[in-house]
This record gives C-alpha cells, sequence and structure tokens, in this order.
C-alpha cells in the first residue's frame, strides 16, 4: 500500500490520535531544520537539540555540563507523562487524553466520551490519576534521575498538569523513588499589590500581559509565544512546577526570574515534541545554553494506543464509572458499538 493512502487510511480510522502524533513529529522535525539554518533566536553553538530512546544519554550530558560549569550552575528540567512516568494502562494516559479532547471537539456524540465538556474531561482525569499507578518508563530510570542530582546540579519537573492533579503526582513520583524537594531551587514570590500576583505561597498566576516585565517576560516574547490574556495558576512545591497547559518556554523563563539567578547551562527532557522546541526557543532567544531531549521511549505505545481499537479502554472506564456511581463493581461490560 502507498504511503501515503496508507496514512489517509489512518487519519480516517482514527483522526485525532494521527493529527496528534503526525503534528507532533512534523513541529520536531521542523525545529531541526529550523535549528540547521540557524533560525532559533540567538542559539549558541553549544546548545543542541536531540533525539533519545533511552535516558542514558541524559545522564552523560548532564555529566559533561557539570564538569564544564560546576554542578550547581546547571539546570536539569524534565517532564512526568510518558517521561518520568506512564500510566499502567492506556485509561487515563496522556495519549488517551488528547484522544478524549478529540472527540470533545469533532464527535461529541461518540459512545466513547467519558464527558460532556472540558472541565468535567479534567475531572475524570482526576479520577483516574487517584485510582491509578504509574511506572517509570525505564526500570532503572530513578537511578538515572538521582545520578544526575549527585552531580549537584538543581532540579525542575515540569509539567502541563494542573495543580488540582498535583496529590497523585507526587505520590506516584515518590512511589517510584523519585524525590526532588531536595535539589530544586527557591523562588521568590511576586511581591504583592493590588492585582494579587499570588494565591498561596505555592499557587500564583505566572503572568498577566501588562505587567510582563516583572514576571521576567517581554512584550515580544508573549507575542512570539502567543500568551493568552487570561493565564491559568501554576504551582510549585517539592520540586514540581505544574503549568495547567501554558507554554513551557514561556513557563521556564518567569520560573528562572523567580529563582533570580543565571544558570551557564540547562538541560531539559520531554516526550512531546512542541515542548522541546519551545523550551529550546524560549532559551536560546535569551542565549542562555541548553541541551533538548525529546525522549522517544513510549512512542511504540502510543503508537500502538493511537492506531488501535478503543474498546478496552471504553469498557474500562465503563466499569469504573459504575463502581464509582453504585459502590459495587457492574456486570460483566459487553462490547460498545463503534
Amino acid at each position: 500500500m502507498a504511503a501515503a493512502a496508507y496514512a489517509r487510511r489512518l487519519s480516517n480510522t482514527h483522526p485525532r490520535s494521527y493529527y496528534l502524533l503526525m503534528f507532533d513529529r512534523l513541529v520536531y522535525r521542523y525545529a531541526l531544520v529550523l535549528l540547521g539554518l540557524g533560525m532559533f533566536g540567538r542559539s549558541s553553538q553549544a546548545s543542541d537539540f536531540r533525539e533519545t530512546e533511552t535516558f542514558a544519554p541524559v545522564v552523560e550530558q548532564a555529566q559533561e555540563y557539570a564538569d564544564t560549569y560546576g554542578g550547581e550552575n546547571v539546570l536539569f528540567v524534565v517532564d512526568i507523562d510518558n517521561t518520568l512516568l506512564a500510566m499502567d494502562r492506556d485509561l487515563g494516559s496522556d495519549q488517551w487524553f488528547e484522544w478524549q479532547e478529540y472527540l470533545l471537539e469533532h464527535e461529541p456524540q461518540s459512545c466513547h466520551l467519558v464527558a460532556s465538556d472540558f472541565e468535567e474531561l479534567l475531572e475524570v482525569q482526576g479520577i483516574l490519576f487517584a485510582t491509578t499507578g504509574m511506572h517509570p518508563p525505564e526500570a532503572d530510570q530513578p537511578e538515572h534521575v538521582a545520578t544526575i542530582q549527585e552531580l549537584g546540579v538543581d532540579t525542575l519537573v515540569l509539567t502541563s498538569r494542573g495543580d488540582e492533579y498535583r496529590p497523585a503526582t507526587i505520590r506516584e513520583l515518590r512511589r517510584a523513588d523519585y524525590h526532588f524537594g531536595d535539589t530544586s531551587p527557591a523562588i521568590r514570590l511576586f511581591e504583592t499589590s493590588g492585582d494579587a500576583a499570588y494565591e498561596t505561597c505555592s499557587r500564583f498566576t505566572p503572568y498577566h500581559l501588562g505587567q510582563l516585565e516583572r514576571y521576567g517576560l517581554t512584550d515580544r516574547e508573549a507575542e512570539i509565544f502567543r500568551l493568552s490574556d487570561k493565564p491559568r495558576p501554576v504551582s510549585y512545591g517539592d520540586g514540581v512546577m505544574m503549568v495547567a497547559g501554558q507554554h513551557k518556554g514561556a513557563m521556564l523563563l518567569m520560573f528562572l526570574h523567580l529563582v533570580g539567578r543565571d544558570y551557564d547551562a540547562v538541560l531539559y527532557v520531554d516526550d512531546h515534541g512542541r515542548h522541546v522546541s519551545r523550551i529550546y526557543d524560549a532559551m536560546t532567544r535569551r542565549g542562555i545554553e541548553v541541551t533538548t531531549y525529546h525522549y522517544t521511549h513510549q512512542d511504540q505505545r502510543v503508537d500502538r494506543f493511537a492506531y488501535g481499537d478503543k474498546q478496552q479502554v471504553s469498557q474500562q472506564w465503563r466499569r469504573l464509572a459504575e463502581v464509582l456511581e453504585y459502590g459495587e463493581p457492574p456486570e460483566p461490560a459487553t462490547a460498545l458499538k463503534p
């Protein structure tokens, strides 16, 4: 079968999954082209944009940075979903959530939908985070992270999750033997003012378009990053910053402003090509040396879900929903009609 025909068949069968995967990977490849052309801000020759299936090269780069600049002058930043942790089952996974987003927007009558709107979908995701375990994609990954921490670098877990998922997130990180609290930098909070820049000591508004300098951002960056005029609250604690789906490059610049110091190098790891390219772009525009890794260890699992039958996850959700509603296991589920 010709490649184009095969792609059309996949897109017709699983449109959201297909286009998300293609978009994410095209973003990554396009970014590589721009990197080669020197079109990412003020990129230095030392900065790099890489892909890896395992975490070992990340450790090697962290060691190289620590040897060159001293561990205390290096910031290691890492994503959670499909990077530090992966769901034990597809239900509630990153790829499942994006599929549900597509159904809400394009197939609102689908029998596979678990929510009637996005807010309800977020509530369902919270239930799944609370009731489902997670595991490191690689068995020795916590050891790799600990090795990086032993170099004396500062660390930051940067996740698109919202603050409402913090208890389940910290629980699973600790259960997997990740511990970031002792190696994460302290931040200075915004000074109080009439518009209340933060709500508590760990949950705050990341920026206001009319006061960007105060948040470590510029008008030009807000335009390039397409920052919303209605920012969502973010939170920081236990070494984890939860940015509620907002531009990770902008959020990292804001975080660096709050830390109040300059790092000689930043090391970043994420499974999504678009986040990798955004971090690279944001850092190099400021002349900050950065090595980013597009982490692909979970790609085969994501592909299997994207192009596979969704009956099983739909049945799993229906069983769980009935247990939550009635307090007892439901009768054996029958296959859902497509």
